[in-house]
């Protein structure tokens, strides 16, 4: 009997061992995840550059200005009269004979954008260098022009 107080014990042994080291093995498996793999983007992404050179700061008029300019026609020549005061901007439009009209609107970042009240003429000009340089719609027509700023008296 005694051959079988002693192996009773050793079985127990055994199987709380197998037990415990399936138990181990299984938590061991289920806590390691694979090392994560790197995206293709991530492996060839560039390093990061130096930031962009900073943008150069908006064509500005000036604080107050005065343009003039014409634009031939096949009936008579249009004069432009501009006057840009701050933010806003006023043109006279005339040609002697059959078109005059008033023009107002704004004059922000080197850009004009005037129209009369039924917006049946506008103006539309940017600044280039000391000069403006845009388009004149009145009605169907329209006509490009340049128009030279006026010098200080």
């Amino acid at each position: 009997m005694q051959n079988n107080e002693i192996r009773g014990p050793v079985i127990t042994l055994a199987a709380v061992a197998v037990l415990g080291g399936g138990l181990w093995w299984a938590n061991a498996d289920s806590d390691t995840s694979p090392a994560p793999v790197p995206s293709a983007a991530a492996v060839t992404a560039p390093a990061p550059s130096a930031a962009p050179p900073a943008a150069p700061p908006p064509v500005q008029f000036p604080a107050s200005a005065d343009y003039v300019g014409s634009v031939p026609t096949k009936a008579e020549t249009i004069v432009l009269d501009i006057a840009v005061d701050g933010a806003t901007a006023t043109a006279y439009v005339c040609d002697g004979a059959s078109i005059e009209v008033w023009l107002r609107g704004s004059a922000t970042d080197g850009a004009l954008a005037l129209a009369n009240p039924d917006r049946s003429s506008r103006l539309e000009a940017e600044l280039v260098g000391d000069d403006l340089a845009g388009t004149l719609f009145i009605g169907e027509r329209k006509w490009d022009f340049t128009a030279a700023r006026k010098a200080v008296s």
